[in-house]
Order: structure tokens, then C-alpha cells, then sequence
């Protein structure tokens, strides 16, 4: 049973996380500090050009990565145990949910999911950005309980709703007196058997993919920036007349209606700029742009290295970078996936299953350019090496390798039957 103080600690902790969390946010929606610069002196030019960096370092990885819907086999065979899973999935686009999970823990480095049973007794699980939920844990990675909080208006009173959860249920309190004590309203046994929440990383350190780029994010968006202003600086530059003290305001108005300049051999004009290295400029830009690009693994799409016509193994030295980057992803992502099939699992057995989360085996597809007829006949090549359904496994049009093994098996047994039919004829 959680403790008012408990609550209470909890609340500060994340407060304290929080503004990191939030600039995370902030430069994945494209709201980086650029836009947020002032200049000592108000007059001048102040561009703000925020780039979108970490935009395309994060929808890189799940287009990548989480495009393509995971693949569900069990190792004993029990099509049951996918079936009742299956609906489950569907019933909370399950798809989508991983795609969006992909998404938070590469902003964010980690991101939670809460299991719960709804008030139809239908399995629930809905997933929450490190923003909105924080999760105590012990010294061993357990998880020891989580909590969701809010500010609520009751009355004229402004109080703090929490929701709650541990091993044994979910907990509502709230607070009157600004988070110094937290009330209890209402507790709810879930049966689950542990902690019904699900802690996706994105590796050992929770950090994020572009967090240790933003440094360089924020120069590249100064370089723009201040390149914008130049330009403008330049529009609005200085006309520089020597030998004319004389000149008047009203020869001035004269010289920019005809546009013209009448001087004599004392006289001298030209404009009053800055001498801008452009080239320096350009290679400094493309320094930081690669440093980006390598340093976060995130391939140039774009550029002339893909636009040829290239293999599946040069695209594969292309994207080496991108996949071992993918792979620690799906080794963590996998983790987490267990411990949703267990919290699953525990429920679906108390109401009369007999199933075993260990049965369940987990299939990731990369979202990357195939050519489907060298898979082909690698499939067949290996008919007599490798079993059907694991071979069938390995083309990326054929999502559920055994359902197409039964329909084969049931064309085959259609044409024997029309055989033995014109046989006996």
C-alpha cells in the first residue's frame, strides 16, 4: 500500500526530471533555444531558423525500425495462444502502440506502458512518454510502483489528482494543500501479479538519440541564423560618400529617386559591409552536418550515394550504422515485449488459460529496400536444410508464416481430391 509520503517524494523527483524531458520534447517538435535568442541591441536583424535534426534523426529510426508490424510465433504451436493475443493486439491497435513506443523512447531514451483490464474485463495497455508518468525502481531495475498526476480544478479550490499502481493495485488520492499530503479515494485489486507496468529503453543509459547532438544542432542553427541576418544587414546597408561633406538631406532624396550618382574626381561611393567568408561558412555547415549524421547513425537518404540503382549488400554497408543502432533497440524492445506477454499472460490464465509467456517468440522486420526474388530463391535453395515455416519467416511479404502453410496444405488436399476424382472416372 502506498504511503501519502511516498506520493509526495515521488511528485519531486520527477519535477526535477522533468525540464529535461521537456527540451527533449521541445527540439523534436522543432521549438530548439534558437527561437528563444535575443540580441543586445534590438535594431538589428535577429533571423531565428530552427532546424528539424532531431525531427529526422527520430522518424529515420521508426520508419526504420517499427514501420513494419512485429511477428508473433509460438514455439510449441499453439495457434490458441495467438489467436487470444491476436485479439487483444487488435483491440488495442497494437501496431500503432509500438510504433509510438519506438518513437518516445528514441526522444527520450525510455518510455512506460500501464496494462489494465477496462470495465468491459477487456486487456488494456496504453503507452505513456516520461513527461507523464514516473516509475520508482529498486537497485536491481525492479519496478516498485508508478505514478500519473494532474491539477484539477474542485470548487474554487485548485488540488492534485494522482493515480497510482504497485504489485497488488491501482490507487487514487488527492491533494488540498498544494502536494504536502495526498489523501486516498479509492484503491482497485488489478491481479496481475506484478507491477502492470512496462519500462521500454532505449539502451542501458535511457538516453535519447539526439540528446548528445543538440550542441551541435544548436550551432548549425546559429550558422543559419546568423547567415539570414547578414544577408539582411547587407539589403540594408550603408552608403559610404566620400568628399561630400556638403551633401544635404534633400540631395540625398534626389540621388535615390534618379538612382543615380554624379562625383567627381575627389569623390568616392561604396557600400559600408562586412567581409563574409562564404566558403569558410560552407565548410564549417557541412562539418557540423556530418558530424550529426555520423555521430547518430542517421543515413543521408537524399544524397547521390542513394539516388544508383544499388544492391541489397551495398545498401546493407550503408545502413550498418543505422541496423547495429536498431539492434540494440529491438534486444531492449524485446525485454519489454516479455514482460507485456507475462502481464497478459497472468490474466488470460486466471480466467481459465493454460498458457506459458515463454512460448511466445518475437519477429522484427527492417523497413528496408529487398529484392524479393534473390530472397526467393534463397528460400528454395535451403528447402532441404531449413524447416518451412522458418524459411517462409524470411520473406518480407509473409507476415504469418503458418497461416500460409494451412492454406497451402488445404490447396493440396483440394487437388488430391480432384485427382482421385478423375482417376475414378
Amino acid at each position: 500500500m502506498l504511503t501519502s509520503q511516498q506520493i509526495k517524494e515521488a511528485i519531486q523527483k520527477h519535477r526535477t526530471e522533468l525540464p529535461r524531458y521537456q527540451k527533449l520534447y521541445r527540439y523534436y517538435t522543432g521549438k530548439n533555444d534558437i527561437l528563444n535568442r535575443t540580441l543586445p541591441d534590438p535594431l538589428k536583424p535577429n533571423n531565428k531558423i530552427a532546424t528539424s535534426y532531431c525531427s529526422l534523426i527520430v522518424d529515420t529510426v521508426v520508419g526504420y525500425f517499427a514501420s513494419k508490424p512485429i511477428t508473433y510465433l509460438s514455439r510449441s504451436g499453439n495457434q490458441k495462444y495467438l489467436d487470444d493475443l491476436h485479439e487483444i493486439f487488435i483491440l488495442n491497435d497494437e501496431e500503432d502502440a509500438n510504433a509510438e513506443i519506438v518513437k518516445d523512447f528514441t526522444i527520450f531514451g525510455k518510455c512506460y506502458e500501464l496494462v489494465y483490464i477496462d470495465r468491459s474485463g477487456d486487456i488494456r495497455f496504453t503507452q505513456y512518454s516520461p513527461i507523464e508518468m514516473y516509475v520508482e525502481k529498486d537497485s536491481q531495475d525492479n519496478v516498485l510502483f508508478g505514478i500519473r498526476y494532474w491539477n484539477e480544478k474542485q470548487g474554487d479550490s485548485d488540488v492534485i489528482k494522482v493515480e497510482a499502481y504497485d504489485a497488488e493495485g491501482f490507487y487514487y488520492f488527492t491533494s488540498f494543500d498544494n502536494g504536502e499530503t495526498f489523501v486516498l479515494d479509492n484503491s482497485i485489486p488489478h491481479y496481475f501479479g506484478e507491477v502492470p507496468i512496462v519500462i521500454y529503453k532505449n539502451n542501458d543509459e535511457e538516453i535519447g538519440d539526439f540528446e548528445k547532438q543538440i550542441p551541435l544542432v544548436d550551432a548549425i542553427d546559429k550558422i543559419l541564423s546568423d547567415s539570414a541576418n547578414e544577408l539582411e544587414s547587407f539589403a540594408n546597408a550603408y552608403l559610404l560618400i566620400k568628399g561630400y561633406q556638403g551633401t544635404k538631406p534633400e540631395d540625398i532624396q534626389a540621388m535615390r529617386q534618379n538612382g543615380v550618382l554624379l562625383l567627381d574626381n575627389q569623390g568616392d561611393a561604396q557600400w559600408l559591409i562586412k567581409n563574409i567568408n562564404n566558403q569558410f561558412q560552407q565548410n564549417f555547415f557541412e562539418t557540423i552536418d556530418d558530424l550529426i549524421h555520423i555521430q547518430t547513425a542517421t543515413p543521408k537518404l537524399t544524397t547521390e550515394e542513394f539516388s544508383s540503382n544499388l544492391s541489397g549488400i551495398a545498401i546493407g554497408f550503408k545502413l550498418f550504422g543505422l541496423e547495429s543502432k536498431c539492434s540494440v533497440k529491438e534486444r531492449k524492445m524485446e525485454k519489454a515485449l516479455r514482460k507485456r506477454i507475462r502481464l497478459i499472460t497472468n490474466i488470460l490464465n486466471l480466467k481459465g488459460a493454460n498458457y506459458n509467456y515463454t512460448d511466445i517468440q518475437f519477429q522484427f522486420s527492417r523497413n528496408i529496400p529487398q529484392n524479393d526474388m534473390e530472397i526467393t530463391q534463397q528460400i528454395v535453395q535451403l528447402a532441404n536444410m531449413v524447416d518451412l515455416e522458418t524459411r517462409l519467416s524470411w520473406h518480407p511479404k509473409i507476415q504469418n508464416p503458418k497461416q500460409v502453410i494451412e492454406k497451402l496444405k488445404k490447396e493440396q488436399d483440394a487437388m488430391e481430391l480432384d485427382l482421385i476424382g478423375d482417376n475414378d472416372e
